[in-house]
């Protein structure tokens, strides 16, 4: 036997299927009897509508999209430790898609690929983008026009709702809290500020602090790498040893200051006695090793953007767009 449809509900009840659709929909014309009654039928009969269907008549995919730049790294499985919970509240599905391939050396700015194939086969009415979109410009253009609905975690752009968190007060927190240590050759190792606005933003704190704390701001003690292929903390380190500094920021997280905590060891170099080294963001491995850092709230970032994609899709927001900022907290441990 097939599917129940509203035909076979309508047939049933002795209704024109019209009706049966306006009671299930809550339609305000149809009387309470009525929908009592439809409603009492859809249950017995299980059935079950067709949203894909619905989908389809109304232009809409009922999905909200999750981009990131991988699907592995510590941030993206801690901000979908936020979305999940809350995308299993709603009444949209989501698809979880990756940029990475579009990422990697000789293939950047291309990931407005991935965005263009989700808007010309209508996957979405919302996306969530754990960055910038980088690429064509005109794609932002496209979105606005289709309706589908952009939140940025993260990132920026000249339309779309915001995540984001103060990334040059984390840094000039990291900052501060090394010279009270009494450091002052503080080098900071940070990840592609020319794509990355979180990047740009904390060489931005990191730099006026340093004027600020120190008198003097020395590019020379930033490292900063493209792309990790695995060596890029441990050349990081050597780099910074070389130009004798005695505290690191490590703005690209707590991993990489991990590893560069790692890297440290074999050397004989003592932390932190000979380099003080504070993290970014506190994820769980900051607390095992022991990692001064600085907390990022990420999960909270994520329910958050779900939120925000919820509320423009239902309220179909195009115009005023929502910032929605979180604030950074020094966690001290061991490390410094």
């Amino acid at each position: 036997m097939g599917a129940i449809t509203i035909k076979d509900i309508g047939k049933k009840l002795g209704i024109n299927h019209s009706t049966v659709s306006r009671a299930i929909n809550g339609d305000p014309r149809i009387s309470e009897a009525t929908r009592l009654k439809v409603l009492e039928a859809v249950k017995v009969m299980k059935y079950t509508p067709n949203l894909a269907a619905r989908g389809l008549i109304r232009g809409k995919s009922n999905t909200i999209a999750i981009i990131t730049p991988s699907y592995f790294s510590n941030f993206s499985v801690d901000i979908m430790a936020g979305i999940e919970p809350e995308m299993i509240k709603t009444r949209y599905d989501v698809t979880y898609y990756t940029t990475s391939k579009y990422t990697t050396i000789g293939t950047q700015n291309k990931d407005s690929d991935l965005f263009a194939k989700i808007l010309n086969e209508k996957k979405a009415d919302a996306v969530i983008v754990n960055g910038p979109i980088v690429g064509d410009p005109d794609i932002l253009k496209r979105y606005k026009k289709a309706g589908i609905h952009i939140v940025y975690i993260e990132g920026k752009g000249d339309w779309g709702h915001r995540v984001h968190y103060d990334n040059q007060m984390a840094a000039a927190m990291a900052v501060k809290h090394l010279v009270e240590r009494g450091r002052k050759r503080i080098g900071l190792l940070v990840g592609n500020y020319d794509y990355v606005e979180s990047m740009k933003e904390r060489r931005e704190g990191y730099k006026k602090a340093m004027l600020e704390l120190t008198g003097k701001y020395d590019k020379d003690l930033t490292f900063m790498f493209y792309e990790d292929f695995g060596d890029a903390c441990k050349n990081a380190l050597m780099y910074f040893t070389d130009k004798k500094v005695n505290g690191i920021y490590v703005a690209t997280g707590d991993e990489d200051a991990v590893r560069v905590i790692d890297e440290a060891k074999k050397i004989g170099i003592r932390i932190p006695e000979d380099i003080a080294i504070v993290g970014q963001d506190d994820m769980k491995m900051a607390k095992v090793a022991g990692l001064t850092t600085i907390k990022q709230p990420i999960s909270e970032m994520g329910k958050k953007a779900v939120e925000l994609a919820v509320n423009a899709i239902e309220k179909n927001e195009l115009k005023k767009m929502r910032d929605e900022i979180f604030y950074p907290e020094l966690i001290i441990r061991k490390t410094t």
